[in-house]
């Protein structure tokens, strides 16, 4: 193909792309330095897509039972979180509502780290900011921004927290980063201060930030690798036609930002470095008064979705655009209601919006078919024997139908007890070739099922494994150590144990009995205590001969429902002292 060979080929989740020959050259001359490679993978992907109609009949929608502001989205551990005001909803990934954070006071914004488990909501009104565990949905830490009023905008990457925060007087609005691993969170201002607060977005080393509603725009660009934070320059308003902005998003790991504004029909992609206008995506023929209200880039930055009201704000679509050539991919559309600003979420190959009713501002759930487009293979194989409290290696390998190697990805990791119980869940990383290792130490026996999960991205659909194993017994190697002579009258101290793995055994019963065979031959047997080993599996007792001969010791480890039984004998010569 002419022009394949001007540039280096990169992989991007597995997928070649063209990059120029320069990384910071602006983003319209990287299109075209991409466009050989990306045309030929959109068509294809095209030719897979399904039409709007089959795109809008595919789609579902989720009354979730409430009424109010918000509607960010953030989805993690297979939950989607849902900013509601007074509370947030949590539902699974298919939109079933499955539980709510109540007693909430203005959440609305919510954020969490790509590889992160914990969630951080924004309650405007509480002016404090909340981390909570996706698991449990348990609020795990409480950070106080009275001096900072309002917080109503978020953003993170990895361990840093970006929030928009103000009320709406002038001056006392602005920026703030945090860093979340930090026991005490210490707040740092980042840029001037604004009235209200400011639309944030971070991907790279690049965060962005932009007073919404003020016409017209100015999209303020930060440099996040230094300490403190950078400017990287601006993108005026007045010299580059941006009217007051309803959303904004960062793509391309940062060199291009999108925005959604209020006086235009269409979403915008602009140069980070250069500060100037790279790609526009239209309304799709939307209607003619069709405003762009809440825009994203997928995970791979391999697609662009926008979200599109009516002016009457009764009708709403969602568009799906190459990010190279802005071709629309496919469409969903849905009437009797408005796409919330802001609210475009990923999940795999699986994108959510949030809708409301005009008037009653009730909220729905809209989530897009997945993405059909590559396919992915994640196994998962279990060692030939799984023994109970003792930790065993499982693995697997994640390939996708590229051939390409997938490169660091997170995997989810579900495990269940043999009545059914789940354990807690786990998140797994693979190598860059995709492979995979994790242990285990069932805490019982009987059969234990292990499932890992990939989400995938935008161009692969997920895949998962599961296997169940059979545990058995945990299998003691019982061992005693005493002296091998001694006197009648002296006292025997014996040791031993039963544990070699460094595990923390359950309450375990031991006997002790002892044979003595007299000089004269005589034998006599009997049984001396019971005893509980330590629950690192050690033990030790003693005895105190009074009759001569050889002595044996045999020590009985009685079963249980985690430990099989064994059993071990020491024998001691005592002779009777001299006169």
């Amino acid at each position: 193909m002419p022009g394949m060979l001007d540039s280096p080929l990169l992989l991007q989740n597995g997928v070649p792309v063209r990059a120029s020959t320069s990384a910071r050259a602006p983003l319209s001359r990287r299109l075209v330095a991409w466009a050989g490679t990306l045309l030929l993978t959109a068509a294809l992907l095209v030719a897979q897509a399904p039409t709007a109609a089959t795109a809008a009949a595919a789609a579902t929608v989720t009354d979730l039972g409430v009424a109010g502001e918000g509607g960010d989205v953030v989805v993690r551990n297979r939950k989607v979180f849902v900013a509601a005001g007074d509370q947030i909803v949590v539902t699974s990934t298919d939109g079933k509502v499955i539980d709510t954070i109540p007693g909430l006071s203005g959440a609305v914004a919510l954020a969490s780290a790509e590889d992160g488990r914990k969630v951080y909501a924004a309650l405007r009104d509480a002016h404090e900011v909340i981390e909570i565990d996706s698991t449990s949905l348990a609020i795990t830490r409480r950070i106080d921004f009275t001096a900072y009023p309002c917080p109503s905008r978020l953003a993170q990457a990895y361990d840093r927290l970006w929030i928009g925060f103000g009320c709406g007087e002038a001056g006392e609005g602005g920026v703030l980063g945090l860093i979340t691993s930090a026991a005490t969170p210490t707040l740092v201002r980042v840029g001037p201060a604004t009235t209200q607060a400011p639309l944030v977005a971070v991907a790279g080393n690049t965060l962005v930030a932009a007073e919404p509603g003020v016409s017209p725009a100015t999209v303020k660009i930060y440099d996040i690798s230094t300490t403190p934070v950078t400017s990287r320059g601006e993108i005026r308003g007045d010299a580059n036609g941006l009217p007051a902005l309803r959303d904004l998003a960062l793509a391309e790991h940062g060199s291009a930002a999108l925005s959604a504004s209020n006086d235009t029909r269409q979403l915008d992609a602009w140069d980070t470095t250069a500060l100037s206008r790279g790609r526009a995506y239209d309304s799709n023929g939307f209607g003619e008064h069709g405003l762009p209200t809440a825009v994203a880039a997928s995970p791979n930055d391999a697609y662009v979705v926008g979200g599109w009201n009516s002016s009457t704000g009764d009708a709403a679509e969602l568009v799906v655009y190459d990010a190279t050539t802005a071709e629309v991919i496919y469409t969903a559309a849905h009437r009797g209601k408005a796409v919330v600003a802001g609210s475009i979420e990923f999940y795999g190959t699986v994108t959510f919006a949030v809708l409301q009713e005009p008037g009653t501002g009730r909220m729905h759930l809209w989530r897009l078919p997945p993405s059909p487009y590559h396919s992915s293979t994640l196994t998962l194989t279990a060692p030939p024997k799984v023994t109970a409290l003792k930790q065993s290696a499982f693995g697997g390998r994640l390939t996708l139908s590229s051939g390409l190697p997938p490169g660091v990805q997170t995997l989810e990791l579900y495990r269940w007890l043999p009545d059914g119980t789940s354990r807690p869940f786990q998140e797994i990383t693979t190598a860059a070739d995709g492979t995979y290792r994790f242990t285990d130490a069932p805490p019982s026996t009987g059969a234990f099922k292990y499932q890992v999960y990939w989400p995938g991205n935008s161009w692969f659909r997920g895949s998962g494994s599961s296997v169940t194993v059979t545990v058995t017994l945990y299998e003691p190697t019982l061992t005693v150590t005493g002296p091998a002579t001694g006197g009648v009258g002296e006292r025997l101290e014996f040791s031993g144990t039963f544990g070699a793995d460094g595990i923390t055994f359950p309450r375990t019963i031991l006997n002790v009995s002892r044979k003595v065979v007299s000089p004269d031959g005589t034998v006599t047997s009997n049984g001396l205590l019971k005893l509980a080993a330590a629950a690192d599996g050690s033990f030790s007792f003693s005895d105190t001969p009074t009759t001569a001969g050889e002595h044996t010791y045999t020590v009985t480890l009685f079963g249980n429902s985690t430990v099989d039984s064994a059993s071990t004998t020491h024998v001691v010569t005592v002779s009777q002292p001299p006169a």
